[in-house]
């Protein structure tokens, strides 16, 4: 079986990947006491898309608290398809929250460019003519149309608009302050933990969207892998090693992860979203955390503290 292929356009990418600043990686125990935990957490949150209602009611329900040190990490597809994702990325902005680039966010930042490149060429259109020139779909312009209230969603919202068109209505409604913090998003976030011996979770933590290719080097996966990958094949003929495949398969990527990892002496945990189908999954290295909240079921999170 081969890897599917995709001709989704991958938006420029101005950070590969980013390091947590270790201002923000609490300590699991302080160094004066080992019973007094120090305060703030790394709380990191599966997809969103726009659901702005239920990410309130999480981090309530963790007892989010910026202002005690507690970090968000948003592991992409904040936006589309729900009712707010101006919201979400609003949310995000005032927390000062960490993400990384999901597919929608890709998908929603190339649907802005298209729009801004209409524009600019009906404008110089107008400029030749004398004429106010016209849309030949205005409706493209036009905020919010085609996304449905999600907040009591069911089964049948994915098919309610095509992806193109709900990109385009998400990047109308966005304002260039919040696709520019889109748009500067890095398609990996790593975090160097601090050592506990009694941790699963090895020596560093890895955020991303979808997932990554086991035995390839971080600095070395295929952005669009990055953004939509659900399972591995092995690679054909006389190439060696796997390549990612966007179908979910027999098996998803994190089961070939952890037996990657069991060989390593430095272990490095993976969380991510993307693959809704499987819901939340418990690998011993990596952690999936898209529980399909635009479906009507519960948004996830894990807390560092937790781990």
């Amino acid at each position: 079986m081969p890897p599917t292929k995709s001709s989704d356009k991958i938006f420029p990418i101005t950070t590969f990947i980013s390091e947590l600043p270790p201002d923000l990686i609490p300590q699991s125990l302080s160094p004066s006491s080992k019973n007094d935990p120090v305060s703030g957490r790394l709380v990191i949150v599966g997809d969103v898309h726009g659901m702005r209602k239920s990410l309130e009611a999480l981090l309530d329900k963790v007892n989010f608290d910026k202002s005690k040190g507690d970090h968000l990490i948003l592991v992409g597809d904040l936006v589309n398809k729900g009712p707010d994702s101006s919201g979400v990325v609003d949310l995000a902005i005032k927390l000062g929250a960490s993400a990384v680039r999901g597919n929608h966010e890709n998908a929603v930042l190339n649907a802005a460019a298209e729009i801004n490149a209409t524009r600019d060429d009906l404008l110089r259109s107008e400029d030749l003519t004398g004429n106010p020139a016209v849309l030949e779909n205005p409706a493209v312009d036009l905020p919010g149309d085609n996304v449905r209230d999600l907040e009591t969603p069911d089964k049948s919202a994915a098919t309610t608009t095509t992806g193109a068109t709900t990109s385009h209505s998400t990047a109308s409604v966005l304002s260039t302050r919040q696709l520019d913090w889109l748009a500067a998003l890095p398609l990996i976030l790593r975090v160097k933990l601090p050592h506990v011996p009694t941790s699963s979770l090895g020596d560093t933590l890895v955020v991303v969207h979808a997932g990554l290719v086991p035995g390839i080097p971080i600095e070395d996966q295929d952005p669009h892998a990055v953004m939509h990958i659900r399972s591995v094949v092995c690679a054909s003929g006389d190439e060696a090693g796997l390549l990612p495949a966007e179908i979910s398969g027999e098996e998803s990527w994190v089961m070939e992860w952890d037996r990657c990892q069991d060989s390593l002496a430095s272990k490095t945990t993976v969380i991510f979203g993307h693959d809704a189908r499987r819901r939340l999954q418990l690998g011993r290295y990596a952690i999936g955390l898209d529980s399909a909240c635009l479906y009507g079921h519960q948004l996830s999170a894990v807390s560092q503290r937790y781990l």
